[in-house]
């Protein structure tokens, strides 16, 4: 599969990244932070195709408790499967709050990392993606190759 184009920035603080935006403007020049630096390598590598374990540092003092379970959960989704609004919910402890598992999705500060392009909707269709629903379906796919 071909690489993806994008660019990326990532902010980090004392308490790890605290954010990972594909809206930046490239990959961030090296920086002081070696948590970042290796962030950035790891997501180069992703977008090009090959398979990933991230292991960097999150910060997740932004967010509330209800958030934090959410994205912890959608870390748990496997490379190339996914799970619907209502199963995140479910998997983050709160099997009745699909409609707000989404609103979280929607603040996840760590795009890619924390795999919010992985949930769908119930009825499988793709569903919305805040950088655009053909990068999610490019997304889905690379690494259903993978």
């Amino acid at each position: 599969m071909k690489p993806i184009p994008i660019n990326i920035k990532i902010k980090a603080g004392p308490g790890g990244v605290t954010e990972i935006s594909l809206r930046g403007h490239g990959y961030p020049s090296p920086t002081s932070d070696r948590n970042a630096r290796r962030l950035s390598a790891q997501l180069k590598k992703y977008f090009a195709g090959r398979a990933v374990k991230f292991d960097a540092q999150l910060d997740f003092s932004a967010g509330t408790r209800f958030e934090h379970a959410v994205w912890r959960a959608c870390m748990r989704i496997p490379r190339g499967e996914t799970r619907s609004y209502s199963e995140l919910a479910a998997m983050a402890g709160y099997p009745r709050a699909a409609r707000a598992a989404g609103n979280a999705m929607a603040r996840n500060p760590f795009a890619i990392v924390v795999p919010c392009h992985r949930v769908v909707r119930a009825d499988g269709s793709i569903g919305r993606y805040g950088y655009g629903v053909a990068l999610k379906r490019k997304l889905l796919e690379m690494e259903r190759a993978l």
